[in-house]
């Protein structure tokens, strides 16, 4: 549905996009994750239409972008700060976009909208009187009144305190997924796009690093970025995990995953280590436990009860799953 190919972009000779290329296919929900300044926002602007592309190709369901001027596009943009206007009733607000366009069926569709959204019979109520949440619900309702062919959603959820932030996450991928409408979102909150996304592209200094599936992001991290920017942060040397195999490893970076990190002996195939354990912290489902291992620092979780966890100082042991020893670009 949307291809960008090679997309480069710079301000004033600082590049902020570089080689870009990114395939969304209709009725996906697409995460752009990634710190501060790594040019999601830039590259969200450009599909919009609001910045050009220095060069690469932007084509939308085969056309190209470049020939479609911004109104005659159907995209839905939502910034994070509403843009609510203060003087139009809820329903006004809603139904703004539908009256420019001069759609049919205004008041119906503005009621289905609203109901969508969780705020039926609220039509009248004055936008200034809402809380944060029904503010962020009513932004959205004015972005998908129009049935816009592609929605794009810029950090929608970073003003929100952290509690209805949890509660609105899973809401809005049903919202999406009911309308089987097509998403591009951005956001730097990894738990916002596990929520959200089908596929998560995670962005560093202008490049899509990679892009999967929440759950193939997590356990196949490919770049020491992604791991450390996932909190995977095991990451050991080549030369550091040859002298406890004794064999020769290609990848400098070495990602021994948490999850294939156990406390105890020898369990299978894998590589039993002993190390000193620095710190623990509890969690309330288990301990999360910091294990210094010949200068190398390791992390992993134990559950409550499966294991008595020793003191700071002691010394134990750790079992590595050599299906979790990842080699990382």
């Amino acid at each position: 549905m949307l291809q960008l190919r090679g997309v480069a972009k710079s301000f004033g000779g600082q590049e902020v996009l570089r080689d870009v290329s990114l395939a969304l296919r209709e009725g996906e929900i697409v995460c752009l994750l990634g710190p501060s300044g790594c040019g999601k926002t830039t590259l969200l602007r450009i599909i919009a239409g609001l910045e050009g592309a220095d060069h690469g190709e932007l084509l939308f369901g085969g056309k190209d972008l470049a020939q479609v001027p911004v109104h005659e596009r159907n995209f839905g943009l939502m910034f994070q700060g509403y843009a609510l206007f203060p003087h139009m009733s809820v329903e006004q607000n809603v139904a703004f976009g539908l009256r420019r366009r001069r759609l049919p069926n205004v008041a119906e569709r503005t009621r289905e909208i609203l109901a969508l959204v969780g705020l039926a019979g609220m039509g009248e109520r004055d936008v200034n009187s809402l809380s944060g949440g029904e503010k962020q619900r009513v932004a959205l309702a004015r972005s998908l009144a129009p049935r816009p062919a592609l929605l794009m959603l810029d950090e929608p959820l970073a003003s929100l305190d952290a509690g209805l932030r949890e509660r609105l996450m899973p809401e809005l991928r049903r919202i999406f997924r009911e309308l089987k409408q097509t998403v591009i979102t951005v956001t730097h909150d990894q738990r916002e796009a596990n929520a959200i996304a089908d596929r998560i592209a995670v962005m560093n200094a202008g490049r899509i690093e990679q892009i999967d599936t929440p759950q193939a992001l997590y356990a196949r991290p490919r770049t020491a970025f992604v791991a450390r920017f996932l909190g995977l942060g095991n990451q050991v040397s080549s030369a550091w995990l040859s002298q406890h195999t004794g064999d020769l490893v290609q990848s400098e970076q070495i990602l021994l995953h948490p999850v294939g990190i156990h406390l105890g002996g020898t369990q299978g195939n894998g590589l039993t280590l002993r190390g000193v354990l620095e710190q623990r912290f509890y969690e309330g489902e288990g301990w999360r436990l910091s294990v210094n291992v010949g200068g190398a620092t390791l992390r992993l979780r134990v559950p409550l009860g499966e294991h008595p966890v020793p003191e700071p100082g002691e010394t134990l042991s750790l079992y590595i799953d050599p299906d979790w020893i990842l080699p990382l670009a």
